[in-house]
């Protein structure tokens, strides 16, 4: 029999370590699983943050519990924790339901005055689940704080499995389908909470309840159907039409559409798309069924550009993002003697190569064909070939740019050491081409620019070539603007070649428009892009580049593997009050000029920043007054607002670094934030072999942090060059051997404050860990603001001055000693006046 911090007793047995488990692996996995409804529903890195706001139930968890003196105190530990994790998995399918009756588009801030009233709400019924997990675990370390080393443990091992889990669930039971299985594996931890003898009717009705809401799981995606934002459209998705096939993974979901003939819109004959999150992306094939060589043969509208293989025989190829294929197609009919594709996502390439075989006409199975599940860059740098052809190739919707929503995306296969992995690997007269929107053309010629000055080459100014075209020989047409670097100069018999097959000076016969060339300027002859045009000019002539970067709004600087948000429209530095006015008054967004995507990532930090305060300094401030008395509580406090800062910094980069490294987002996830995870678990763990005295033991560990962290910012990059051509399993386990030291270590710093919080202040336990979770969120948006203006080394830097901060205030006054014990006697005999306290002000909030 152990006693709780008010001394009333509890029995912490094998129940609690297991409930704590599973409640953290249903929290986590319903994290995840809402990241990836959201990127369906909306876009896709908007999602994060939408979670990450989630995080303020936690928060608000700790506040809620430090005023609700019954259940912290008085309630039945085991009843009140069966009855939470009951109520979590009501609210969580609850509160799904109601995210999809609720027209929420957070881009539509600007032109939709409603989003007000709408984003709010969202975040209240999105957050409401996370309350409830919240509540339930701040309720047991607070009741059960002798054990909290091990409590945490279970807590972070959990959440690391629920991590790793999302790989399976999501591809069993699709978005909707995996939400419903956290909901039941909280259903399952109230029956492990409610064991005991005393609430088996309890444990029964859980019971009942799991199995029920398992059953809703199977069909979830029918009965939960995810709203979609009426800005993801796409013309590869037919309006009206349901996919035919349906799939999902930890970083998608693709639809699969049976397209007919249409000539009228460029389908001569009929065909599939495949849409990714519901027009995020999109990518269509014709109807190859009768064989890849007999449709190139017998297909005389199938008449492709084929603008990188001019004057080459029997080139060598390299598809970044393949897709349905076709590229692929193109290089096949431009007889290419090697194609490797490169396909990020795992379920295209068992569409196209398995499940929709016979329709893509053994397309994957040319002999001159190798496919490739991975990472485009990742592949790039570890590839000891050379191509006389790398062709990316509209990886993304234009309706993603222009809403703002890949602002706030990384992007490693457009950053300047990418240009340089590229470069190193083309033949003498390889070159590489890429389309992108109009107004991202600029920022791809100082990257090449950049990557010239970098290797003395001299001006890349006879390398380069910018145009506007349909580069599409069938499908959707729409022109594209496309860049163009070679590795030796551009010919005037090449550069004529190029403009017939662009077609310039004449009207595209499905779009009316006409094929233009923006560089070389003199090649142009139109008059509405004249900015563009003459923008090209100066970054490839500008004496000094820096001077043209400082003179333009326009964030013009290559993005870099340390800074890869190559979307950025605007300069941090640049960004103007008159900006915000413009979005906010629903500015024009068709060119993507606006920093859409900016200004509602300084509102969602302020946001986070106004509801901390109002939840938690404004309680204390109240409850100063009404002599509540905590021995240095606003030390204590910020010491867990550094943690949670410091720590949701290094996930973040931890994310973003590694990403790079494994190639695959099912890896990065399963990997860093379930190595992480686990790691801080057996650190918290280990903190109960160590002697008493945490404030000294804090001190040491605090250090050796800081050292690790530091020799882990300074060798990893070293570690990945070093190692990025090893197999896959080679990397995990690199991976896994770099997350791991760190990953102890910052498990140690919550359970050792909370032993010093439960002797000085036992009140303030859940309170802490109310600013924990506010913090985090917080810092989430904070890395991503701090990311994009200084870079992730410095997101790092200010990681580690977080803990330090830490450290000196929770130290600052005990002098890396036990307090005596009178000190301690003291602080328990002035718990009971911060009781009546509580119970005053608790009575005056409700």
């Amino acid at each position: 029999m152990e006693t709780d911090m008010t001394g009333n007793p509890s029995q912490t047995g094998h129940r609690h370590y297991v409930g704590i488990f599973l409640l953290s692996l249903a929290t986590l996995l319903l994290e995840l699983s809402l990241t990836r409804v959201l990127a369906v529903a909306s876009w896709h890195h908007f999602g994060f943050l939408v979670i990450s706001t989630a995080l303020l139930g936690f928060g608000a968890s700790g506040v809620v519990l430090t005023l609700w003196t019954g259940l912290r105190e008085r309630m039945r530990l085991d009843r009140a924790l069966a009855v939470l994790c009951v109520t979590f998995g009501v609210v969580t399918i609850l509160s799904f339901w109601l995210m999809q009756q609720i027209p929420f588009d957070p881009f539509k801030i600007s032109v939709d005055r409603r989003q007000f009233f709408f984003i709010p709400l969202y975040y209240i019924i999105l957050s409401a689940p996370f309350f409830c997990s919240g509540l339930a675990i701040a309720l047991l370390f607070t009741r059960c704080s002798a054990q909290v080393n091990r409590l945490y443990a279970a807590d972070l091992l959990g959440a690391g499995l629920g991590c790793a889990a999302i790989a399976v669930v999501m591809p069993a039971f699709g978005g909707s389908g995996s939400a419903v299985i956290a909901a039941t594996l909280g259903m399952m931890a109230a029956v492990v909470f409610a064991s005991s003898s005393r609430d088996r009717r309890l444990a029964a009705c859980a019971g009942m309840l799991a199995g029920l809401t398992f059953a809703v799981a199977l069909v979830a995606d029918r009965a939960l159907p995810i709203s979609v934002t009426s800005d993801k459209i796409h013309p590869l998705r037919p309006a009206g039409q349901k996919p035919s096939y349906t799939a999902w993974n930890t970083f998608s979901r693709v639809d699969v559409y049976n397209l007919p003939a249409r000539p009228e819109a460029g389908w001569p004959e009929p065909g599939a798309s495949l849409v990714i999150d519901s027009g995020a992306a999109a990518t269509g094939m014709a109807d190859l069924s009768g064989g890849v060589r007999n449709y190139l043969a017998r297909t005389p509208e199938y008449r492709p550009p084929g603008l990188t293989y001019i004057g080459k025989q029997h080139p060598k190829v390299l598809i970044i993002g393949s897709g349905a294929g076709r590229e692929v197609l193109e290089a096949l009919y431009f007889g290419a003697s090697s194609i490797t594709a490169v396909e990020i996502n795992p379920i295209i390439n068992d569409l196209v190569t398995r499940r929709m075989r016979e329709q893509w006409g053994g397309l994957f199975e040319q002999p001159e064909v190798h496919l490739v599940t991975e990472d485009g860059r990742s592949y790039v740098r570890r590839s000891q070939e050379k191509y006389d052809a790398i062709i990316s190739i509209q990886t993304m919707t234009t309706a993603a740019i222009t809403s703002g929503a890949l602002t706030l995306s990384e992007s490693y296969v457009l950053t300047r050491e990418a240009f340089e992995d590229y470069f190193d690997h083309l033949t003498p007269d390889g070159v590489l081409m890429i389309t992108r929107p109009p107004q991202q053309l600029p920022k791809l010629f100082t990257t090449a620019r950049e990557l010239f000055e970098s290797r003395g080459l001299g001006s890349p100014a006879d390398h380069l070539l910018a145009f506007s075209a349909n580069l599409m020989a069938f499908g959707a047409r729409r022109f594209h603007a496309g860049f163009l670097m070679k590795k030796s100069p551009i010919t005037a018999e090449e550069l004529k070649t190029l403009r017939e097959r662009l077609g310039v000076g004449q009207a595209d016969p499905w779009t009316g428009q006409q094929p233009q060339i923006y560089y070389p300027p003199d090649e142009y002859r139109g008059a509405k892009p004249a900015e563009l045009v003459k923008r090209l000019a100066e970054i490839v002539t500008a004496p000094d580049l820096r001077s043209v970067y400082a003179s333009n709004w326009v964030e013009l600087a290559p993005a870099t593997d340390n800074r890869p948000f190559f979307n950025e429209p605007v300069r941090w530095s640049a960004m103007r009050p008159w900006m915000f006015r413009k979005v906010l008054a629903g500015g024009n967004q068709v060119d993507g000029d606006l920093p859409v995507a900016q200004v509602t990532l300084v509102i969602l930090f302020v946001q986070a920043v106004f509801v901390a305060a109002f939840l938690i300094l404004l309680p204390l401030a109240l409850l100063s007054r009404q002599g509540f008395r905590a021995p240095r509580k606003w030390s204590i406090l910020t010491y867990f607002a550094g943690l949670g800062l410091g720590f949701i910094m290094i996930e973040i980069v931890f994310l973003q670094w590694f990403s790079l490294f494994l190639g695959e987002p099912v890896y990065t996830y399963a990997v860093v934030l379930a190595s992480m995870l686990i790691f801080t678990g057996v650190g918290s763990f280990l903190t109960a072999f160590f002697p008493e005295n945490p404030s000294r033991m804090l001190i040491t560990m605090m250090v050796a942090l800081l050292g690790v962290l530091a020799a882990t910012t300074l060798v990893t990059p070293w570690i990945f060059t070093a190692t990025l051509g090893l197999s896959m399993s080679w990397r995990v386990a690199i991976a896994v051997a770099v997350i791991g030291p760190l990953g102890v270590l910052l498990g140690m710093p919550f359970p050792i404050g909370l032993r010093i919080v439960a002797e000085e202040s036992p009140t303030l336990v859940p309170w802490a860990w109310g600013v924990n979770g506010f913090c985090t969120v917080i810092g989430s948006v904070g890395a991503m603001i701090l990311g994009m203006v200084f870079g992730f080394k410095v997101v790092l830097l200010v990681a580690g001055v977080c803990y330090l901060g830490s450290l000196m205030v929770i130290t600052k006054h005990s002098g890396g000693a036990h307090r005596s014990r009178r000190e301690f006697v003291e602080s328990v005999a002035s718990q009971v006046s911060e009781e009546e306290s509580l119970q005053r002000y608790g009575q005056a909030a409700i």
